[in-house]
């Protein structure tokens, strides 16, 4: 059955959701709890830590669900229109036919970027959210205190997050596309088609790949190496959790958005197609890469860059092609010659 219609293919984000994500959920709760009770926590708008966590947490997937039903399509027009202003002088925009397949396993792994994003950028604004949850601004580095910072602020950067991925979801699936205008690929320069969602979630992508590690390190393990209390206790392991488990807890929250897009791919791939062809944009088919047998005989080099770059690649050994073709047509000449030498029949 294909991973575009089956719905075993949620199996593995629902497994997700509800087993790993409610672990993490209680592991970080359990590790937190004894600091709700903390005098110096202030009420956040009027409820106390515990219960202004738990409304967060309730009201997070709808407000999620509310964002990509009524932001997902009007963001992606907007990525659309930047990138056609800043690439207009050298790319065309279309619209690729790609494939269709999309297993449980690519679901979950598409949660993982914005997830990254939400905790890096909570660790990177700690202390903007610091005066807002605590009475007292003197902090001991690497407590759990900036844990729940991190908690606190995760779940606040989880819809800014998702602003920025789920337009780059719907362009990805409708498989928008830039590749460079036909007079460019004249000049000595290699095929560039890249997706707009990708060019997009490539950036900040990258943003979040790079911040996660050197904030969790920062925040949760650098202070416990320099004051030689990493490996006291609990305190590796504590920080470890929290590292592994606030990404994947936010990621619980992301997968069931995720899932919604699958469900409505006919209606936003329609939508963004319409967007796109206003732009500009036609249909394109992929297109096949065969290898070439000769690189010479293709005309993409000269006879002696051929040589290198077959024998760097391994590919073909252009001097015994040359001998074969030598003694191939030494024997058409001595076959032409005996032809030659041969009287003609007379005809009766």
């Amino acid at each position: 059955m294909s991973t575009t219609t089956s719905k075993l293919r949620y199996f593995s984000p629902f497994l997700f959701f509800i087993i790993v994500g409610s672990t993490a959920g209680f592991i970080i709760w359990g590790e937190l709890a004894p600091l709700v009770n903390n005098p110096d926590v202030m009420s956040v708008f009027g409820f106390d830590l515990r219960t202004f966590i738990i409304i967060l947490l309730i009201a997070s997937i709808p407000i999620l669900f509310i964002e990509y039903y009524l932001l997902a399509v009007p963001i992606a027009g907007g990525f659309l229109f930047i990138n056609r202003l800043v690439k207009a002088a050298s790319y065309e925009m279309n619209i690729m036919n790609i494939g269709r397949g999309f297993s449980g396993r690519h679901m979950v792994r598409r949660a993982a970027a914005p997830a990254l994003f939400s905790v890096a950028s909570s660790d990177m604004f700690r202390d903007v959210i610091k005066p807002i949850v605590f009475q007292t601004q003197i902090i001991e580095a690497g407590s759990m205190e900036y844990a729940l910072i991190s908690l606190m602020g995760a779940l606040v950067f989880m819809p800014i997050a998702l602003l920025i991925f789920m337009p780059t979801w719907v362009l990805n699936d409708t498989g928008i596309v830039t590749h460079l205008k036909e007079n460019k690929m004249q000049l000595r320069v290699t095929p560039d088609t890249q997706g707009v969602g990708r060019w997009i979630s490539g950036i900040f992508g990258g943003y979040a790949l790079i911040a996660f590690p050197m904030t969790m390190f920062t925040t949760h393990l650098l202070p416990h190496i320099l004051t030689g209390t990493l490996l006291v206790n609990q305190t590796f392991l504590n920080a470890l959790l929290l590292i592994v488990g606030l990404p994947i807890f936010v990621m619980a929250f992301i997968i069931p958005v995720v899932a919604i897009n699958e469900r409505s791919q006919t209606r936003i791939r329609r939508s963004v197609a319409k967007i796109a062809n206003a732009l500009g944009a036609t249909i394109v088919r992929r297109t096949k890469v065969e290898k070439a047998q000769r690189i010479v005989r293709e005309g993409i080099l000269t006879e002696e860059a051929g040589k290198e770059i077959v024998s760097t690649a391994k590919t073909m050994n252009i001097s015994k092609v040359k001998e074969k073709e030598i003694v191939t047509s030494r024997k058409s000449t001595k076959k032409d010659t005996k032809s030659k030498g041969k009287p003609k029949k007379k005809k009766k």
